[in-house]
């Protein structure tokens, strides 16, 4: 009966160490996608959108401070008063940031919430011939968490992108779910 109680109390204590450790890879590629919510005047011309991403990241367990490059394609339809005036069509976003992670302090638990900010180029063009593609810098904020699944380590996360378009601001919202190898 001794025996039983301690073999039951170490898998216990070990069991969340090893869903942390497992959601902590040194180095990690995920593929990730979901919907982007124009904001601001652009919110105004577009609807919402959709994007997939893939990602490239670097963190250890010992240290809160993470390192990813995120590659992302966002597409959103006009709205019916800009189809209006311009004819069908939809906006489109390609950037690739550099992004800081900073891990928040979870003790034995498989979720794991982190913050992310980031800088880097977003390309901006719509699908109608009048349109210029541009390509400007920009920068990325928001927060996330990395969950382990049945073995599988997903992330939920929300962040706000603002670039420019055409000397305007430029924001949207994507909420992101991933899943990282």
């Amino acid at each position: 009966m001794h025996i039983r109680r301690c073999l039951l109390a170490t898998a216990a204590a070990v069991l969340p160490l090893a869903s942390l450790a497992a959601q902590e890879r040194p180095v990690f590629v995920a593929l990730s996608g979901g919907v982007s919510l124009p904001q601001g005047t652009f919110g105004d011309a577009s609807d919402m959108g959709w994007h997939a991403q893939a990602t490239l990241g670097v963190s250890t367990f010992m240290q809160p401070i993470g390192l990813r490059l995120d590659v992302a394609y966002n597409q959103f339809a006009f709205k019916d008063a800009t189809v209006a005036l311009l004819g069908s069509g939809n906006n489109s976003v390609a950037s690739g940031t550099l992004n800081a992670t900073y891990r928040l302090p979870m003790t034995n638990s498989a979720l794991s919430p982190y913050l992310i900010t980031g800088l880097g180029a977003y390309r901006t063009d719509c699908s109608l011939a009048s349109c210029e593609a541009a390509t400007h810098f920009g920068w990325n904020a928001g927060l996330g968490a990395r969950l382990n699944v049945l073995g599988l380590v997903t992330f939920l996360e929300a962040r706000y992108h603002r670039t420019k378009l055409n000397g305007d601001a430029l924001a949207y919202f994507p909420i992101t779910l991933g899943l990282t190898f």
